[in-house]
């Protein structure tokens, strides 16, 4: 049995998946657009956690500075 190419055109015949070799077309474009995505979809969470006079991520801040104080206060009486 003669082992197979590194590239198998799909005229060769063969059923399972050979990468394409480097500097194929197509596959240069695809390196990097998952990341962007996932940045864009990051920086919309962002704005809409920060949108408004009293947004989400304001008033878990200031719940944060609030449980703070308190804690301080607790540990700080004999």
């Amino acid at each position: 049995m003669t082992p197979l190419p590194r590239y198998c055109p799909p005229s060769c015949g063969v059923s399972r998946h050979v990468p394409h070799p480097p500097g194929a077309p197509g596959v240069a474009q695809a390196r990097g657009q998952g990341t962007v995505e996932y940045l864009i979809v990051l920086a919309l969470v962002g704005i809409c956690l920060s949108a408004g006079s009293a947004s989400p991520l304001e008033r878990l801040f200031g719940a944060i500075v609030d449980h703070h104080a308190r804690l301080t206060d607790a540990v700080s009486r004999p």
